[in-house]
């Protein structure tokens, strides 16, 4: 399971690095005014954007749960309770 842990931390780490370079793409911006313009939008819309790794986690798990695995099962797996799996799953905070 540590393996498990270390291997979704490396792939959750290169994916925030990948999210940071495409963020610092803002500096880039030559004019300030645009910059800030660009900035803001991007501060505004990303709440939105927060949905898509809970919906990619909840695809996940479902397709542990059609693969065979019950919710103990993918709970251990994903590092959390039965029940937490199960929300998951459901799609429930």
């Amino acid at each position: 399971m540590s393996d498990e842990v270390d291997e979704a931390r490396e792939a959750a780490d290169a994916v925030l690095a990948a999210v940071k370079v495409a963020l610092r793409g803002l500096e880039a911006i030559p004019d300030a005014a645009v910059r800030a313009r660009a900035a803001g939008l991007v501060l505004r819309e990303w709440a939105g954007e927060k949905t898509l790794p809970a919906e990619i986690r909840r695809q996940a798990v479902d397709t542990l749960h059609e693969g065979g695995m019950d919710f103990p099962e993918i709970g251990a797996a994903i590092g959390t309770d039965r029940s937490r799996a199960w929300r998951i799953w459901k799609g429930l905070p």
